[in-house]
């Protein structure tokens, strides 16, 4: 589903579409889970399926300091992670599960709202 039309001063990591199998940036089509922010982005993400998140997998990202964590779950929108939640919280970081295209919709209004936002995305073909 293409989500955005692309603009010049767009961030340069920005969702422009996502399918059940791939994810369109601006330059370039994931076919992989992945991590996302303005500024950085993990292709290949180790993690297979969310539901083996587990903390040592969100140091990098805790790493870069976001304001706020999306976590795409897919097609599925019933899963909590209360370990993963307490933890962010602990640090002043909002966590929020969906499903990746409501994530995917999310991270881009709050990166156009200036917020310091990572997405971690799985595939919905996961």
């Amino acid at each position: 589903m293409k989500i955005e039309l692309d603009s010049e001063n767009s961030a340069s990591n920005k969702i422009i579409s996502y399918s059940d199998d791939s994810f369109t940036l601006k330059h370039k089509v994931i076919e992989s889970n992945l991590v996302i922010s303005k500024d950085q982005l993990i292709e290949n993400w180790s993690v297979n399926s969310y539901k083996d998140l587990a903390l040592q997998h969100m140091d990098k990202v805790i790493a870069w300091q976001p304001e706020v964590i999306l976590l795409g779950i897919g097609n599925d929108s019933a899963y909590q992670n209360y370990e993963l939640l307490s933890h962010l919280t602990s640090k002043n970081i909002g966590f929020e599960i969906m499903n990746t295209g409501a994530a995917c919709r999310s991270y881009n209004l709050l990166i156009d709202e200036g917020r310091n936002v990572v997405a971690c995305l799985f595939l919905a073909s996961n």
